[in-house]
């Protein structure tokens, strides 16, 4: 029954990515990774006034690949449930029968060293909201850019910027799918499957500062109503499968105190990376898994690399470049405590470090008359990002999990949400 069960979930997780694969996205304008780059339209921010067309340029608006690639990035770290966490199980040569191996459920967010035991079988599934309103430190919703005009004929011209307060809402739901089938007493094999909801909404306000051409203000003007100030708008949301991540765990030491496991994680570029469903990027990630057992505390430590491949996100968006998205080392330190049969307590802390990342920074335009406008810039180096986690499992009936958790920015590099719930459930057979 275990088996057959097991070959359909397969047979439907590769249908899944087939399907993922062959109505894989074409870029345009509708999709959510254009809509900051097309706010002010296909040119740009452009004025067409009588005497010139005057078009304005900005590294943020002409090049959005930090913040696209500060998205690609987070997709490849969206915390999944530990596909393994459960009821592990051990046989027992002296009886010849197979007993729990742990008084705890395990972690939610990170690995144990325990395998789930010889044919035994493992499914559930977790929902998580995130909610991002920072990037690098910076409030998305008050982020300020400068734009410069373009080289004229008339000095003056040039002189006149124009300013845009921006506001970015990024929301993101992730509803995991997930099974895990003990190939042996030591090796397991896992499969997640998350279906992903993304939407994003922009605000810019733009308004001109006229310096050089503060005697005429019929040359640079908007179309609108009122010529010195507009408001751009651009939105949009999809849903879909992201990036499946299929994940084989053998556990190589394992005595009554100590366990270590290793393990590799292949994630799948299933997700239409171009709607911020997927990461558009084939990752590999290598993990060792340490755990230890003091009565019903379990500490555990995980160590991982992951490689990743190239995706639009890290590119180009518009013309369908690609490029690298960041490798990322990282660890997490955490303990379990099994309350009772019933009921297991869990906590970590989770650190990343992301090589060569895209960045935002505060900066200061200073204008042809002296005076100063806050803006925005682009870097590149390493990023560091710290966040906790604590959450219980409950036994609630039979061999029936409830998990509840939350997720928290214990720093505010990269893309980062102040909170992330997520609630689960999931049954040993």
């Amino acid at each position: 029954m275990i088996r057959r069960t097991l070959l359909a979930l397969c047979f439907i997780t590769t249908a899944i990515v087939s399907q993922a694969q062959t109505t894989g996205a074409n870029p345009n304008a509708g999709k959510l990774a254009l809509i900051l780059p097309y706010i002010y339209g296909p040119d740009g921010l452009t004025l067409n006034n009588p005497t010139h067309l005057a078009h304005f340029d900005s590294s943020f608006q002409a090049n959005f690949l930090p913040f696209n690639a500060a998205i690609g990035s987070q997709l490849t770290t969206l915390p999944i449930p530990s596909p393994a966490s459960g009821f592990t199980y051990t046989f027992d040569k002296s009886a010849g029968v197979y007993t729990r191996s742990a008084e705890s459920f395990g972690p939610i967010l990170s690995e144990r060293a325990e395998t789930i035991g010889k044919d035994k079988f493992f499914f559930g599934f977790a929902y998580q909201r995130f909610h991002f309103d920072k990037i690098d430190g910076l409030d998305l919703h008050s982020i300020p850019v400068v734009f410069q005009h373009q080289p004229a004929a008339n000095p003056l011209f040039v002189e006149d910027v124009i300013t845009a307060n921006n506001l970015v809402d990024v929301q993101m739901s992730q509803t995991s799918l997930f099974f895990t089938y003990g190939l042996g007493d030591r090796v397991d094999i896992s499969v997640a499957i998350p279906f992903v909801s993304a939407s994003l909404s922009a605000t810019s306000d733009a308004t001109i500062q006229r310096i050089g051409t503060a005697d005429d203000p019929t040359i640079h003007a908007f179309s609108g109503p009122n010529p010195n100030e507009e408001t751009f708008l651009g939105s949009g949301s999809a849903s879909g499968i992201g990036d499946v991540v299929v994940r084989l765990k053998g556990t190589v030491v394992k005595t009554s105190k100590l366990g270590i496991a290793a393990g590799l994680d292949l994630r799948l570029p299933t997700g239409d990376e171009y709607n911020f469903l997927g990461s558009g990027a084939a990752g590999v990630k290598p993990f060792v898994a340490v755990s230890t057992r003091a009565g019903r505390v379990s500490p555990h430590f995980n160590f991982s690399y992951e490689w990743n491949g190239d995706s639009v996100l890290a590119g180009e968006v518009s013309t369908g470049r690609k490029a690298s998205l960041p490798s990322q080392l990282a660890g997490v330190a955490g303990l379990d405590f099994g309350v009772n049969n019933k009921l297991t307590l869990a906590a970590d802390l989770l650190g990343q470090r992301l090589s060569d990342a895209s960045q935002l920074y505060s900066t200061t335009f200073v204008a042809a008359n002296n005076t100063p406008f806050p803006e925005i810039a682009f870097r590149k180096g390493a990023l560091y990002r710290a966040q906790g986690s604590t959450g219980f499992k409950v036994n609630a009936y039979n061999r029936m999990l409830v998990t509840f958790n939350v997720l928290f920015r214990l720093n505010e590099r990269g893309l980062s949400g102040r909170v992330t719930p997520l609630l689960g459930l999931s049954w040993n057979l």
